[in-house]
């Protein structure tokens, strides 16, 4: 009888309908995140399914012009009831009518933050609001709403005695701020940006995104910036000393931390490293003309940080890695997740070898790195035994997700038939090794970046190759092997990035 029950209960279909509300908040939830129109779908099945997906479905909300136009209040008079009811979070952008949108947030009675991105204006139009404009004293002051503030132009601009930043964004709220590249780049540094920053020291994440060589801050006496919690900094020309970054920086609350573009060696030496022992992610790579000769000693000094950093879970170094011993790297062992350790020489000319990591320290990582997930190398055949360095790589036990540049096959002045593809040859070689007895987790993504291909590259310029490729025949190859979510297959592609030769010729 007993198994006959169990058999009887084995049997029996369940449906969503049978779970508690607690279990299908949480499912509808997840789906939220991965299909938001599989979401509002789901609202429709059932009156109990949309009592439970509505406040999901509406606690963030992206505004558009549908949403603010006055006609939504009389025609769709329940989307206005849902966001006033259930809506927390806001996204919205710089070129929606000002007045319109406010009158919008005004009914949000939950509000808790906006997120808002600037949208250069087009020429025709006049449409174009800030934050300021947007949000309401009862929003600033009493509600005290989060705001991320996203793409905002870097620029230095003072409106006679008025500070414009100060003007467009209340200082008080205001807790993430990432910028947008100046067009075209600063040459002066951006006073009244500093000016502001200084003040809003609510700011926990900070994004500094300027171009070429790029500018810095000139501080105040008293002046000092808030403690950051993530701080990236791309083109920010670092010449401050010790005294100046104890004086005028706040390192205490740094988490997260990227410099691209940066003169890596003056921030180092003007840093107390013990400031960064809370690091989870640390991104440092400097490929501009910044000091190239003191790369080594920058190198040491990186190996120094990160044997005083605790517990790392994502690390992307471009250092001198011949002299960066990888013990540094067995310290985060059991934190370390993301992997990306890169030579400055890279692939971008074939006559050159780009120093390689010795296979018995990647046997090492394999061994104790047991919950990396993604890894990113560079592998020259010519400086190691490439089945051996490909078997290493099979061994990590949680690693599904591979970036791995090489070297180009090819000669600028060897022979090809159109019915041969010796990188792509060279790359289906590279994957049967890597698909063989993978140990642990199958591999999600294999990606096989061939002579230094970039998304926006200059192509090898001499005459030899540019003949090769006026024949569509190219050096820099980018191929990606990828599992399909649904069917579980894997599919190759080659990448196709954009050529920008001709803006460097002129033509």
């Amino acid at each position: 009888m007993a198994a006959e029950a169990t058999s009887r209960c084995s049997s029996r279909s369940i449906s969503l309908s049978d779970l508690s509300p607690e279990l299908l908040d949480l499912i509808f939830k997840h789906l939220r995140d991965i299909d938001s129109r599989a979401l509002a779908d789901a609202r429709q099945l059932s009156r109990g399914f949309e009592i439970i997906v509505t406040p999901i479905q509406f606690d963030t909300v992206r505004l558009n012009e549908r949403i603010i136009a006055p006609q939504t209040e009389t025609h769709f008079p329940r989307i206005l009831r849902h966001l006033s009811s259930f809506t927390r979070h806001v996204n919205v952008k710089s070129d929606l009518d000002p007045v319109n949108t406010r009158r919008v947030l005004d009914q949000i009675r939950r509000l808790s933050s906006l997120r808002w991105r600037y949208v250069r204006p087009q020429p025709d139009s006049r449409l174009s609001s800030t934050p300021s404009d947007i949000l309401s004293l009862s929003h600033v002051n009493i509600k005290n709403i989060r705001l991320y503030v996203e793409g905002l132009p870097l620029e230095d601009f003072n409106c006679g005695l008025r500070n414009s930043y100060l003007q467009a964004i209340p200082t008080s709220n205001l807790v993430s701020l990432k910028m947008e590249s100046p067009t075209p780049p600063l040459t002066t540094r951006p006073e009244s940006f500093r000016e502001f920053l200084v003040i809003s020291q609510g700011v926990d994440v900070f994004h500094y995104n300027d171009r070429g060589q790029g500018t810095q801050f000139s501080f105040q006496e008293h002046e000092r910036l808030p403690a950051f919690k993530e701080l990236s900094l791309r083109s920010y020309d670092w010449n401050h000393d010790t005294a100046a970054v104890w004086k005028h920086w706040d390192f205490s609350q740094i988490r997260h931390l990227t410099l691209i573009d940066v003169p890596l060696c003056p921030f180092l030496s003007s840093v107390s490293f013990s400031d960064f022992q809370q690091l989870e992610v640390l991104h440092c790579e400097d490929f501009t003309t910044h000091l190239p000769d003191r790369r080594r000693e920058t190198t040491i000094d990186l190996y120094k940080l990160i044997t005083q950093i605790r517990a790392l879970q994502t690390l992307r170094l471009i250092c001198h890695t011949e002299l960066f011993p990888v013990d540094a790297l067995l310290l985060h062992a059991k934190s370390l997740r993301v992997l990306s350790f890169r030579d400055y020489v890279g692939f971008g000319d074939e006559t050159q070898t780009c120093p390689t990591m010795q296979i018995k320290d990647l046997v090492a990582l394999s061994k104790k790195l047991s919950y990396l997930h993604t890894i990113e190398l560079d592998m020259d055949p010519a400086l190691c035994d490439p089945v051996e360095f490909l078997c290493a790589l099979r061994e990590f036990p949680w690693l599904d997700t591979l970036i791995l540049h090489t070297q180009t096959v090819l000669r600028p002045h060897q022979t090809l038939y159109d019915t041969i593809d010796p990188d792509f040859n060279a790359v289906l070689g590279t994957l049967s090794v890597l698909l063989r007895y993978k140990r642990g987790r199958p591999w999600r993504r294999i990606t096989i970046n061939v002579g230094g291909w970039k998304p926006i590259m200059v192509r090898r310029i001499s005459e030899a190759w540019r003949e090769l490729n006026s024949c569509g025949i190219y050096a820099e190859r980018c191929f990606v092997l990828e599992r399909d979510r649904v069917t579980g297959k894997m599919h190759i592609r080659d990448e196709k990035g954009v050529d920008n030769n001709h803006t460097r010729d002129g033509s």
